[in-house]
């Protein structure tokens, strides 16, 4: 008989346990662990499990083992725990961006033709041809959430009225414009966005270069995939500009005096950081 796994959006889907097996080597687990692991959960699964069942047994039996893989395995989740509200999303995009070549500006007020807009983020990048992007962030803090139709609709409007107020005079345009998500996108979505040229960075789309595959190429992992960041800690480390773990490495220790957290309570995220990115720093 076969076993029915129940979605975060409700729909039903055949258990797949390659799928586990695939994320689990793309988190770092070496072929014999997840092959190992996928035989428990393949043994531990009945008809109308759920996905967030199997991702908490598989976080858990990992976990005992190879800690930062575990880490790696529950980045979309990871993701999620920026919010409820988008700033912090915004944010972790904008410094994702930065290490992509782009300069970035967060939050801007800009004239359209017919009215004003926030623009979640401004990205520039002068590699040959100058790049001037507006960005839309669509951040979703619950499972089974999309980006839909009406959502690249609504960003490719703000595009078109700043571009004509641009072409009036009215402040700089321009050159393209973006909407990234931390979650799927609808068939429809990504047909419009390609229609009109628009640049969709979502949760595996586009194939081989979506959002997850832009943070594991350079390990810029959101704070939020270490085991020992509660919210209070995320709180402290935003207001202090830190929303990736390569920051807690990269940064010197006054800097990260600046978060308001104790020394001994900075040096376990430093080790954990540390422990994630495979780095060991001195200083």
């Amino acid at each position: 008989m076969a076993i029915r796994v129940v979605k975060s959006n409700g729909q039903v889907e055949d258990f797949r346990p390659e799928k586990i097996l695939r994320t689990l080597r793309r988190a770092g687990a070496s072929r014999k662990l997840a092959e190992e692991i996928v035989k428990k959960i393949e043994a531990a699964a009945y008809d109308g499990i759920t996905t967030r069942e199997i991702l908490k047994l598989v976080k858990e039996m990992i976990s005992q083992r190879q800690p930062p893989v575990a880490m790696r395995y529950g980045l979309k989740e990871a993701i999620m725990r920026l919010g409820p509200a988008g700033f912090a999303f915004e944010n972790f995009v904008a410094e994702l961006l930065k290490h992509y070549g782009y300069e970035t500006k967060l939050r801007s007020i800009v004239n359209g033709k017919c009215v004003q807009h926030e623009v979640d983020v401004i990205a520039e990048k002068s590699d040959g041809d100058f790049i001037r992007a507006m960005i839309e962030c669509k951040f979703h803090n619950l499972p089974g959430n999309s980006v839909g139709l009406k959502d690249v609709l609504y960003t490719y409007a703000r595009f078109l009225d700043l571009n004509e107020a641009a072409e009036r005079g009215k402040g700089k345009g321009f050159d393209e414009v973006w909407l990234v998500s931390n979650t799927k996108a609808s068939s429809d979505a990504t047909k419009y966005a390609e229609c009109r040229g628009m640049r969709l960075i979502c949760w595996r789309y586009p194939r081989g270069c979506g959002l997850e595959k832009m943070i594991e190429r350079k390990k810029l992992y959101p704070v939020t995939v270490l085991r020992s960041v509660d919210r209070g800690t995320l709180e402290k480390l935003g207001q202090a500009g830190i929303v990736l773990v390569r920051q807690l490495v990269d940064l010197e220790p006054d800097q990260l005096a600046r978060t308001g957290l104790g020394k001994k309570r900075l040096k376990a995220l430093v080790s954990e950081a540390e422990q994630l990115l495979g780095e060991k720093v001195v200083k």
